[in-house]
């Protein structure tokens, strides 16, 4: 999935090695679908923390919360309990919008497994939607306005 041509795609890039797990897996010994958006929002995190973002604690009164408004999955092929995946996630900015695009690629195969668009906007602790990137994010991302 390619970022749309208004966003302003970053070079932020984080990687992440995992292992399908037989808790992750459905009765046919795959990775099951829901199982990847807890890895997805590592993935996303890590990605935050690497910028030196981090999530606010509840009830931080200058902290922010960036919930998720919309997800796209695209499932291309099956991971099998057992294999081991490397999840890439980078950044994209289309005006207050936070896209992460990431995907999934097999050890075992060199397939790509999953691919993915997750769109996250950022409130204040009030819950008010930010329709302007907070200065301080838009700076530690290294962004322009």
């Amino acid at each position: 999935m390619t970022p749309p041509t208004s966003a302003q795609t970053l070079q932020l890039l984080h990687t992440l090695d995992l292992d399908v797990n037989v808790f992750d897996t459905d009765c046919f010994g795959v990775m099951w679908h829901g199982a990847y958006t807890k890895w997805m929002e590592m993935g996303r995190v890590k990605l935050f923390e690497s910028q030196g973002l981090f999530l606010s604690k509840p009830n931080d009164p200058d902290g922010y919360i960036y919930p998720v408004v919309e997800q796209n999955l695209k499932y291309k092929t099956a991971a099998p309990y057992g294999d081991k995946l490397t999840m890439t996630t980078r950044l994209a900015i289309d005006g207050y919008k936070l896209l992460f695009y990431q995907h999934f690629r097999s050890h075992n195969t060199d397939k790509i497994t999953l691919e993915a668009v997750t769109t996250v906007v950022v409130l204040d602790t009030q819950w008010k939607l930010q329709r302007r990137l907070p200065e301080g994010i838009v700076q530690t991302l290294g962004l322009t306005q």
